[in-house]
């Protein structure tokens, strides 16, 4: 058997002990063990030489004592780094700080002795007589002969009870095992726990030989700490959110700059942060999960940053619809924890550890601009802007639509001076902070309608990147109440700010969906070129061909015109208005009517003008583009066709819309309804309802008309005729275009020959 040079050199120190002389003197003592630190225990030890260490009376049980064996000089007798053990490592880098009073931080138990002085010293954690030193106890406390038992180090807390409790004072958590600990804090110096990856206070910090400040197991001036474990974080070194680039003079809550709390530590600090997620910096009263970026971010702040600005994207509110939670995009408590009950916060969307989603060795750099597809974002969000999509999924019909910029209009920039092929098809129009109205609207409003209207007709103008697709002069009203008129619908009505509320305004986007191209079939092989639309798309919220969905959803009782013979579907389908449409891409409607670049401002006319006698009613002109030669209704001329001139008729008493009689007077230079005028083609027909009393589409079949239907407005019986005729009314009513058959003197006859 070889014994080792320690071994060797004890066993000859005993035998020189036992043949010296005078070692008869000793005797043998229970306390032989005990004098080799208690060496004024003995008697035989005292002499009238001075010691190398002062003798000093009473022991560490005594009131204000300490006694000689509780001196430093004593520790380091032995503990005094020769030999290559763990006394060697008390001495090298690191240690708790011993000799100096407890700080205010830290309450120290009576069990952990302080000196005579109130000082912390080797005693106050240390003893051989301690839970931790002798046999009785857990044996995975006992060692480095601790005055108690230092499981998952328990002795720790015992002074850092604050720590310990890291709920209540913000701390890094302990006793926890969200993360996988890695080999290399156990290869730096780090303590496992009894159970993996449970994280202790040794996990980080060495009480003796530790390399780093704050007796860490490690420098950590780097951050190279934090990123042992939190590796993904680490990728947030060398970017913008390093504030060692941005903010070199920086300094967090504790004093230190950034040359000793490294690029972590200036956001974060492991003891008695500001707030949740070891908050470093000082935050405002709010909610946390927002208050942790506008310590930078915020608009109050002094430095020269990147700011969310007056119109920013919503924080802290619900998702869009809880059943289409985004994977990709977690929700947090307002504390900043993620809940997939929570809220949309500032880290929804931003991954503040990575510069880049995509490609995580990119770092950005002090001067790099960043844009949709990396500034921290979680999810690269251009080409198809796929990071708004995620929680807008009704909005995913843009990418495959003439409003996707990159395709229609690719030099096209936003009030950034963003093109569409770094801002996505959404950042055109929208941007998350900074935008130049709400809405987060990314370019400047035009016009002088409605505010709605204004950000549609900032493409939709005359050197807008929609140039081609203008209102013209006279189109649809918008900024207007229907309830003016009488008139409720299940389209969205909107406020002045472009919110939708119960009794708003109709705007553009009262009919249009400016995010969906076609209402009931999805683009899904965009052919990546400008499409032109009709009535069935053309970002309609309802298809209005081939019935009229859209406009019945406001004008009801003109949707009965479907069916009828004033419906070309039914009786031309050939025939085109003024744009050139066919029934089929103009809808029914379309076919007489412009929403939008009516050459005519009566009606919004969608057709020519037919022929009429001078001074005659310009609404019979309407009736007339079709029902004149050449012209659809060719077959369905009436031989006569006005009322005498000058007998001006009063409708006072037959003005209300809403009754049978109904019987509208027209103003024969503007159209407008009037009580006092002439009897024109719509004062007895209803253009749009085929039978007065049936309000219901037609047959869908082209029908030879009677004197109960062909779209007169009302019975025979109850008309205004009557006002004038009496009886006689019911034949002038029925023969009114028979010249045979009509009582008027037929040199009053007025024909129409085209």
């Amino acid at each position: 058997m070889h014994l080792n040079k320690y071994t060797l050199c004890f066993l000859i120190a005993i035998a020189i002990f036992i043949i010296a002389p005078g070692a008869s003197a000793l005797e043998m003592s229970s306390k032989r063990d005990c004098v080799v630190c208690h060496i004024m225990w003995l008697d035989d030890f005292r002499t009238d030489k001075e010691t190398l260490v002062d003798f000093q009376p009473g022991n560490v049980l005594m009131k204000d004592t300490q006694g000689v064996v509780s001196s430093e000089e004593i520790c380091y007798s032995c503990h005094d780094g020769y030999i290559m053990d763990s006394r060697n490592i008390t001495w090298n880098f690191n240690r708790h700080p011993t000799f100096v009073k407890p700080s205010k931080n830290i309450t120290v138990p009576m069990d952990l002795p302080l000196s005579a002085k109130g000082e912390i010293y080797c005693g106050t954690c240390h003893s051989a007589h301690g839970k931790g030193a002798s046999p009785h106890g857990n044996p995975l406390g006992r060692t480095s002969v601790f005055r108690d038992l230092n499981i998952d180090s328990s002795l720790c807390e015992k002074c850092h009870r604050e720590e310990a409790s890291f709920k209540f004072s913000n701390s890094h958590p302990v006793h926890t095992d969200a993360l996988e600990l890695p080999d290399a804090l156990f290869e730096s110096g780090g303590t496992k726990a009894t159970e993996k990856n449970k994280v202790i206070c040794q996990s980080c910090h060495k009480t003796h030989g530790a390399k780093g400040k704050k007796i860490l197991i490690v420098d950590n001036s780097g951050s190279g700490l934090c990123v042992m474990c939190h590796k993904d974080q680490g990728l947030l070194i060398d970017t913008k959110h390093d504030l060692r680039v941005t903010l070199p003079d920086e300094k967090n809550i504790n004093g230190q700059p950034l040359s000793e709390s490294g690029p972590c530590g200036a956001c974060h600090t492991p003891h008695r942060a500001s707030g949740k997620k070891l908050w470093a910096r000082p935050q405002k009263q709010g909610n946390p999960a927002t208050q942790l970026c506008l310590t930078c971010h915020g608009d109050d702040t002094p430095y020269e940053i990147k700011r969310t600005g007056k119109y920013s994207h919503p924080i802290n509110v619900d998702p869009l619809s809880k059943d289409r939670i985004p994977k990709d995009l977690p929700l947090f408590a307002a504390n900043g924890t993620k809940d997939s009950n929570g809220k949309v916060q500032c880290f929804t969307c931003h991954n503040i550890h990575r510069w880049d989603p995509d490609t995580p060795s990119d770092r950005g750099g002090k001067n790099v601009e960043g844009d949709s597809s990396n500034s921290f974002l979680r999810v690269s969000n251009n080409y198809s802007s796929s990071l708004c999509l995620q929680c807008h999924t009704d909005k995913k019909q843009i990418v495959t639509s003439d409003h996707n910029l990159e395709i229609t209009a690719p030099k096209e920039k936003n009030f950034q001076g963003v093109l569409p092929s770094v801002s996505g098809p959404c950042g055109v129009c929208h941007i998350p902070h900074n935008a130049r109205a709400i809405h987060l609207w990314a370019k400047e409003p035009y016009g002088d309608k409605d505010f709605v209207t204004q950000l549609c007709t900032a493409c939709h103008n005359e050197n807008g990147a929609a140039k081609a697709k203008l209102l013209g002069k006279y189109f649809h009203a918008v900024d207007v109440p229907l309830d003016k008129f009488n008139i409720s619908t299940t389209l969205p009505l909107y406020d002045s700010e472009g919110n939708v509320v119960p009794n708003g305004k109709v705007v553009c986007i009262t009919c249009h969906d400016p995010h969906t191209w076609d209402p009931n079939n999805p683009i899904k092989d965009y052919p990546n070129t400008n499409i032109e639309g009709d009535a069935r798309n053309s970002f309609l919220r309802r298809t209005n061909s081939p019935s009229s969905d859209l406009c019945m959803a406001c004008h009801e009782d003109k949707a009965y015109v479907d069916g009828t013979d004033h419906d070309l579907n039914i009786t031309n389908r050939d025939a085109k208005n003024m744009l050139g449409q066919t029934v089929e891409e103009s809808g029914q409607c379309g076919a007489c009517h412009l929403v939008h670049n009516s050459p005519n401002k009566i009606k919004l006319w969608a057709r020519e003008f037919g022929a009429v006698p001078k001074d005659e009613d310009i609404v019979n002109a309407l009736c007339n583009s079709c029902h004149s030669k050449g012209n659809p209704a060719e077959g369905k001329i009436p031989t006569i066709a006005s009322h005498p001139e000058k007998r001006l008729v009063n409708n006072i008493m037959r003005s209300n819309r809403k009754l049978l009689d109904y019987a509208p007077i027209y103003d024969k230079q503007t159209g407008k309804e009037i009580n006092v005028g002439n009897i024109s083609c719509p004062t007895c027909h209803n253009a749009h309802q085929w039978n007065p009393v049936i309000k219901a589409k037609g047959s869908y079949k082209n029908l030879e008309g009677a004197a109960t239907d062909s779209f007169l407005r009302n019975v025979s019986y109850n008309n205004i005729c009557i006002d004038c005729h009496g009886l006689d009314a019911l034949f002038r009513y029925k023969y009114y275009h028979d010249p045979e058959e009509r009582v008027e003197p037929l040199p009053s006859r007025i024909k129409f020959s085209n």
